[in-house]
């Protein structure tokens, strides 16, 4: 009997008996659809976290900040430890080939506008002058950036969200208005000057999403107003990006910095030094967590393929049990143990390969349905449908091996006898 002959017999015994197959097949689609759907959410991750760095442009950034040395960790930071203006535009002037922007940042601080009774909640950040960084997805609307007199002159200016126009300014007249904001318990009033567009990350859209709550909109504003509002009026600062042109080593140009900095400025400072961050490295870092929690989350689920394999070895062994006469007329006439043993791994593979189709199918419908939600999708994993449907197969024949053999083995005459 050749391998389509035994084909035929294995689909007219999944015929006579569906509801029994597909219950077998029940524990090998779970499995399987589970392993597919988890693979493509680790695409679906990987995507989002990727395409949210270089939303911030951070690609190409580093990232320089104070710290202290090893052995003065009990120290405290006095206004001389940090970062002035002129020392940030002497580095990015002393680099001037390898950098493209410069980004002074203050740290974010909270408001609140009330306007027709209603209040709308702001994150206030303080940037430098051409606050919207050239290399992130940020998009001026309208209005224009922030400029140096802006920042010299700690001047109330500020660029809203058009999230926030639209609530504030329903006409569309935001531009050259002004907005009052409380910010503690003091109110300042601001002039707008540029409308952005309001964006969220896709994991933060999601969780809007399933919250139902209304997130704040981040509004920029010069650095030098938010020292000012915050207390800090010598424009001092923790940390600076300096954004480099396409091409340039990150590592080497950071190093570079680095030493330049610590011999200018820090040489003889016994507490605190300059230390360098490349958000980059942090998108490797995150993708390889990702990959270890999507395998282990993976061999978590390919244990219910285990548990499928035993069902079907199970039915498998009863399927022998039902069709003894059959074996042993068959025997009775001539055919091999072989011939018989082919017979039940290959009903076997078949189950487990129909229900591994099934399983990718549902698998893939379940992750991109959850990626759909998130808002990104990720191409199918070729490498983990080849790998599924061949795990799928060996399953069927390692665990449809033992019955078949078993079938292999029986007595023509006890198989005849058997009722």
């Amino acid at each position: 009997m050749n391998i389509g002959e035994n084909i035929a017999l294995a689909f007219a015994s999944l015929k006579s008996n569906k509801m029994r197959a597909f219950l077998t097949m029940l524990g090998i689609i779970i499995g399987i659809s589970s392993v597919i759907m988890i693979t493509t959410l680790g695409g679906v991750l990987t995507n989002t976290v990727n395409k949210s760095f270089a939303d911030m442009g951070a690609t190409n950034a580093v990232q320089f900040s104070i710290q202290f040395k090893e052995d003065q960790a009990n120290q405290y930071y006095t206004n001389d430890d940090l970062f002035t203006d002129d020392m940030i535009y002497n580095v990015a002037e002393n680099f001037s080939e390898d950098v493209h922007y410069t980004l002074i940042q203050s740290d974010s601080f909270g408001g609140t506008v009330t306007k027709n009774r209603k209040q709308y909640k702001i994150d206030f950040t303080g940037f430098s002058k051409d606050g919207i960084p050239s290399q992130s997805s940020l998009h001026l609307l309208e209005g224009r950036n922030l400029r140096e007199n802006d920042i010299k002159g700690e001047k109330n200016v500020i660029i809203i969200t058009d999230k926030l126009a639209n609530q504030i300014f329903p006409n569309g007249d935001a531009i050259g208005n002004t907005i009052d904001v409380k910010i503690n318990d003091t109110v300042q009033t601001f002039s707008v000057i540029g409308i952005l567009e309001f964006k969220l990350s896709k994991l933060s859209a999601a969780a809007v999403s399933a919250s139902g709550e209304d997130m704040s909109t981040n509004v920029i504003i010069p650095y030098t107003t938010a020292n000012r509002i915050t207390g800090n009026t010598d424009n001092i600062s923790f940390q600076f990006l300096l954004y480099t042109y396409t091409g340039v080593d990150l590592n080497d140009f950071a190093d570079r910095a680095v030493d330049y900095m610590n011999q200018r400025y820090y040489k003889n400072n016994p507490k605190c030094e300059v230390t360098s961050w490349i958000p980059q490295d942090q998108i490797g870092q995150m993708n390889n967590i990702l990959d270890i929690v999507s395998l282990v989350i993976t061999i978590i689920a390919g244990i219910s393929l285990l548990v499928g394999g035993i069902g079907v070895m199970n039915i498998m062994l009863v399927s022998v049990t039902e069709r003894t006469r059959e074996i042993g007329v068959r025997k009775a006439l001539g055919a091999p143990n072989s011939a018989i043993r082919v017979q039940f791994i290959v009903e076997s593979m078949i189950i487990c390969l129909i229900g591994g189709v099934i399983g990718i199918i549902f698998g893939l419908i379940l992750g991109n349905l959850i990626g759909l939600i998130v808002g990104e999708l990720a191409p199918p994993n070729v490498a983990a449908i080849i790998i599924a449907v061949l795990f799928s197969m060996a399953i069927g024949v390692f665990f449809g091996y033992y019955p078949a053999n078993k079938a292999a083995k029986l007595d023509p005459i006890e198989a005849l006898r058997y009722e």
